[in-house]
C-alpha cells in the first residue's frame, strides 16, 4: 500500500495559537518517523539527520511590533536621548 503525502497547514492570530501549533508540527513529525522504525520506542538522531522533510514557516511579527509601540505610546517611554539637554 502506497501512502499520499499529505500537506499540513496552520494558522495563528495569537503568541499562543503559533505556539501549540509549532508543538502540533514537531508531534506530527515525530508520529511519522516512528513509522520508519517500528517496535522502537524512540526516533534515532540518524533517524532525523538523514530523512527528507519540508517545512515553510512564515512569521509576521508586524502586529506584535505594532502592539509594542501602542503599549511604549502609553507608557509614556521615551527614547533614551530624548530627555538629553540641548546646548541652544
Amino acid at each position: 500500500m502506497t501512502l499520499q503525502p499529505p500537506n499540513y497547514e496552520w494558522t495563528a492570530q495569537t503568541a499562543q495559537e503559533a505556539e501549540t501549533s509549532l508543538v502540533a508540527a514537531k508531534e506530527l513529525i515525530d508520529a511519522h518517523l516512528k513509522t520508519l522504525m517500528p517496535g522502537d520506542p524512540y526516533i534515532r538522531n540518524e533517524t532525523r539527520r538523514t530523512t527528507p522533510l519540508k517545512v515553510r514557516i512564515s512569521v509576521d511579527l508586524g502586529p506584535v511590533i505594532e502592539a509594542i509601540n501602542e503599549a511604549r505610546q502609553l507608557n509614556g517611554q521615551s527614547e533614551p536621548d530624548d530627555d538629553a539637554p540641548t546646548n541652544s
